[in-house]
């Protein structure tokens, strides 16, 4: 989405018509297998809907594991190289809708970490939920004009077939990012 100079080397596996997936290593305190996934999703307001996936790649079941907080210490770069192989999407894929959301954002998440929340969180406010879009977001709104001149963005409110979308407003809080390529 931008001319980043500070990305790993990446390999590309196209999966089919309905999954294009990015591999590199993540160097730091260990060596660790990252994989980025588009994943068609369904039809959405025109266009084909395709998810963003990150995280681990799992040797042994060869799919993607979006639990772990590695702590790396390279989290700029990570974030770089994902957002390096957006283009890169677009160029094969054309006239799609991009889907950005957190797994922390699920509903499941926000259940499953009261259960031994330290932090005492209320019943609408998880501190631990949607850390993960809200680093999409953070850069989004800092090179909004910018990226708005290639992509249209909007925000959703909501998950999975529950978002309610709106064209995206900077310093909004969307638990979902959905990006298409201006014609």
């Amino acid at each position: 989405m931008n001319d980043f100079q500070d990305i790993y080397d990446i390999s590309q596996s196209q999966q089919g018509i309905d999954s294009l997936r990015y591999y590199f290593v993540s160097k730091g305190e260990k060596d660790i297998i990252k994989i980025i996934q588009y994943q068609y999703v369904k039809q959405f307001n025109g266009y084909p809907l395709f998810n963003l996936g990150f995280g681990d790649y799992d040797l042994e079941t060869e799919n993607l594991s979006d639990k772990e907080i590695s702590n790396n210490k390279d989290h700029y770069k990570v974030l770089h190289t994902i957002l390096d192989t957006i283009p890169r999407f677009f160029d094969i894929y054309g006239d799609v809708m991009l889907m950005v959301q957190g797994s922390d954002s699920k509903p499941e998440f926000i259940e499953n970490c009261k259960i031994n929340c330290s932090r005492k969180c209320n019943d609408n406010d998880c501190k631990k939920s949607h850390r993960r879009i809200s680093i999409y977001r953070g850069f989004l709104d800092k090179n909004f004009e910018v990226l708005s001149e290639k992509y249209i963005f909007k925000g959703g409110q909501g998950f999975e077939d529950h978002n309610l979308i709106e064209g995206y407003g900077k310093h909004q809080k969307y638990n979902a990012v959905f990006v298409s390529k201006k014609s």
